[in-house]
């Protein structure tokens, strides 16, 4: 073979040993760097993408809690208060034996030779209403029968008093009547004490009273015995059905709601010349303060003055059927309600003597009352003054 030949053939082989090692040193080079670079790129990437994946995990987590803080807050205002509501006040106060049963109204001599009253401070709604030549006389209203004291001095019945008794279901507890009140009681079957038939265990004259007050002055009424007495008449002592809901639309207790901006800090209802009755609300305890006839009116056993959350002052016609007895028209009429320092323009209406008291704004629109005692004045219209 010649030199040439042999030559070719050597640089034959060495390339193919080349070729199958996998390149030249610059090649290997180049695709070490391209490794790295590639390396590089994706610790990167996935640095990038975890440092996403952390910030998503915190906007979630914050997101939750957030959530969680809106969720606790929507709770927290909606959240019933522990206890039975209390159908006449909104409250949850009511003792478990009280739970489902009747309420329980007392007639409440107001003229003046019979003050101070007393047991009447713990009264859920007292009604006042024109009784007989100018002079007014209430109604007091307790939920809870189990937590009446005694209460004095005891009257006696008038037919719309009567009418707003049955409305509420009421056991009606009176001395007597005036033949239209008596005969009203009759017609609506409304379950009564009546004291001229001398019922010693829940009926008596108050020896402190017999020397310095004229004879109907002093009877007055042991509440304690009440439960026991409505059964032994036997008495239906549980709610009818209808009255197993609250009187009024109530707002929960402790968060007070003004229904309008126009403020009132004082109010008059005129009964007559003589007899009127003055509330000035109080912002530091929002109660309004009752007056009788411009002065405080305090009840004697507990030595405070009347006060009210709410105030319902309610005019309709009212007229004389003889000259000294009064009659009105109970299906409704227009008035103002007052509560949390503000006054509200309202109408009422009670179909029948069954019904309650609905209260609705002038558009017809029923409103909600704040949880509380209430006082509800009824009177002529344009006997309402607003200060």
């Amino acid at each position: 073979m010649s030199k040439k030949k042999i030559f070719a053939f050597l640089m034959a082989v060495m390339m193919l040993v080349c070729a199958a090692c996998g390149g030249s040193a610059e090649d290997s080079s180049v695709e070490e760097s391209s490794v790295a670079e590639v390396s590089k790129q994706e610790e990167s990437s996935k640095k990038e993408e975890s440092s996403k994946q952390e910030e998503s995990s915190k906007a979630a987590e914050s997101s939750k809690e957030e959530s969680s803080v809106a969720e606790e807050s929507s709770v927290a205002e909606v959240v019933i208060p522990e206890g039975n509501v209390n159908l006449l006040t909104g409250l949850y106060d009511l003792t478990d034996e009280a739970v489902g049963k009747r309420p329980v109204a007392i007639m409440i001599n107001n003229i003046k030779a019979s003050l101070p009253q007393y047991g009447i401070a713990g009264a859920d709604i007292i009604f006042e209403m024109v009784a007989e030549q100018g002079i007014s006389r209430l109604m007091a209203l307790w939920g809870d029968y189990t937590q009446i004291p005694n209460v004095c001095s005891l009257r006696s019945a008038r037919p719309y008093y009567v009418e707003f008794a049955a409305g509420f279901d009421a056991v009606y507890l009176h001395a007597g009547g005036s033949n239209e009140g008596l005969n009203r009681i009759y017609e609506l079957g409304l379950a009564n004490f009546d004291a001229r038939y001398g019922d010693s265990l829940i009926f008596e004259r108050d020896p402190d009273r017999l020397p310095y007050y004229a004879l109907e002055h002093t009877m007055f009424v042991k509440g304690a015995n009440i439960p026991e007495r409505i059964e032994a008449y036997g008495y239906r002592t549980d709610a009818a059905e209808g009255y197993t809901d609250t009187a009024f639309q109530f707002n929960l207790p402790g968060a007070p709601v003004s229904n309008t901006d126009k403020a009132c800090e004082e109010l008059i209802i005129w009964f007559s010349d003589e007899y009127f009755s003055t509330f000035t609300y109080n912002e530091e305890d929002q109660l309004y303060y009752k007056q009788h006839s411009g002065e405080p009116h305090m009840v004697q056993d507990t030595d405070t003055q009347l006060v009210f959350t709410n105030v319902l002052a309610l005019e309709t016609d009212v007229w004389s059927t003889d000259g000294y007895r009064m009659a009105m028209d109970s299906t409704g009429g227009t008035g103002y309600y007052f509560s949390n320092g503000v006054v509200q323009e309202i109408i009422w209406s009670k179909p029948s003597p069954y019904d309650r008291i609905t209260i609705k704004d002038t558009d017809g629109n029923e409103i909600t009352i704040n949880a509380g005692k209430t006082y509800i004045g009824i009177t002529e219209y344009d006997t309402i003054e607003i200060k």
